[in-house]
């Protein structure tokens, strides 16, 4: 059975919705341009790198593009944070493993870099690690390097629970006529 993943979103900027549903894609960011001001971030013990290895890591993080999806369809908190208070959606969605690296977060803390050593999956590994406190996004991520794109088959749509009648029947309807497929799911107190 395929896993099926969802991106919590507002509705506000309608055109990256859109996007999704007509293009079967979710748009891949810098993770300098994510939430989180410890993304990224690694401790080692002093002397074990080089300024020519802090280098390498900081370029290859650089190049990374990355989703965030959640592994729960329904989260309280992921619903007020990322879907405009329970008035956006939460789209589920799959995507190709063997096309893509797709990982679960660690809420372990900051990633330590042990020895020093650094291997080509060191960037992926530190960005694979967050602080406790967002464990409740149950978060797995997509890592792309050469595109802004991520390739996913969008499977369902699940419109908030505080979302007005009049905007889930425009949804409903546009999401009817450009693939028919998708499962339109009006959120009620499931959650």
């Amino acid at each position: 059975m395929e896993k099926i993943l969802y991106k919590y979103r507002g509705v506000q900027n309608f055109r990256f919705f859109i996007d999704i549903i007509m293009k079967n894609r979710l748009f891949a960011a810098k993770y300098v341009d994510l939430n989180d001001p410890m993304e990224g971030q690694y401790y080692y013990n002093k002397g074990e790198l080089d300024k020519s290895m802090l280098r390498k890591i900081s370029s290859d993080k650089g190049d990374l593009r990355l989703c965030s999806l959640s592994r729960k369809n329904n989260n309280e908190l992921m619903w007020s944070h990322y879907s405009e208070g329970h008035r956006g959606v939460a789209i589920g969605l799959t995507i190709n493993p063997q096309k893509y690296d797709i990982r679960p977060i660690q809420y372990t803390g900051i990633h330590y870099l042990n020895g020093g050593q650094i291997e080509q999956d060191t960037p992926r590994e530190i960005l694979s690690h967050k602080l406790n406190v967002w464990a409740y996004e149950e978060e797995e991520r997509v890592f792309v390097t050469d595109k802004l794109y991520v390739d996913v088959e969008v499977k369902e749509v699940i419109t908030g629970r505080a979302m007005s009648n009049q905007d889930f029947s425009f949804i409903k309807e546009i999401i009817e006529k450009i693939n028919p497929t998708i499962n339109i799911i009006k959120a009620q107190t499931f959650m």
